[in-house]
């Protein structure tokens, strides 16, 4: 991959890593779990009486590989796994390009590691503002800086009044030497005072979580366009792998 872009080096390696993985997976399974496939057996009958010779057999199980053949078949792709894993982290040395947001330059000479990082722990910083509460729509709010920082008042007040229990009667029947007075009873509420709540919040306005939030998107943008100008770097060289499988070998 030498020469190519680091970019398409990217591209391949978590094949390289996946294909890796299975064959490694498989080779273990291989050598702990079936030793007849590293076996090759004859087996012969021979009768001494010459009147049975028809009896005479020969079996035989050829070897389905080798455990040489099957290492030297563990070696050649992880030999190519680890060779491309050298070849990224080599040129990821000299892979950076700067941040710029809107035109204007955040950081130069970003590594390219840093960048793909980044990407992923501003996502979370978004869930961060997009838990931020906001205020309550159906109020006016109005700015109190001498409150503190980003707190509101409520316009007015909300006013609510105090009420107490009393009982009204009217009399419907008057009464007479012989039947008593008709009266009819009702409950009322009369106001007896009111209460005055003024609110103070320092959740934010919609319109602020939303510019909060498109900033926090900017540089997420940003950091992809930088990674992926990074990535455009040429692919430095390297092998190590066939030189850890000749030691292993050795």
């Amino acid at each position: 991959m030498s020469g190519g872009k680091l970019h398409e080096l990217l591209a391949v390696e978590g094949d390289l890593e996946g294909t890796f993985k299975r064959i490694v997976e498989e080779a273990i399974h291989t050598l702990s779990g079936k030793p007849d496939h590293f076996r090759a057996i004859q087996k012969k009958l021979e009768m001494f009486d010459a009147a049975k010779s028809q009896e005479n057999l020969e079996e035989r199980k050829e070897m389905v590989t080798t455990v040489l053949d099957k290492l030297d078949y563990v070696a050649e792709h992880s030999i190519r796994y680890f060779d491309a894993v050298l070849q990224k982290e080599l040129t990821n040395q000299n892979a950076e390009a700067d941040l710029i947001v809107d035109g204007v330059t955040i950081a130069t000479s970003v590594p390219a590691t840093f960048l793909l990082g980044m990407e992923t722990k501003l996502k979370r910083v978004r869930e961060i503002y997009e838990a931020a509460p906001t205020l309550d729509p159906g109020i006016k709010w109005d700015e109190t800086p001498t409150l503190g920082n980003g707190v509101y008042s409520a316009s007015y007040p909300d006013i609510k009044l105090k009420t107490a229990k009393t009982f009204q009667h009217k009399i419907l029947v008057a009464p007479t030497d012989k039947h008593p007075a008709q009266i009819e009873k009702w409950e009322e509420q009369i106001p007896v005072g009111k209460y005055t709540t003024t609110t103070q919040s320092s959740m934010l306005s919609p319109a602020k979580k939303s510019e909060f939030i498109g900033r926090v998107d900017k540089l997420i943008q940003a950091c992809k366009q930088a990674r992926q100008r990074a990535n455009c770097q040429t692919v430095v060289g390297g092998d190590i792998g066939k030189k850890l499988f000749d030691f292993i070998n050795s």
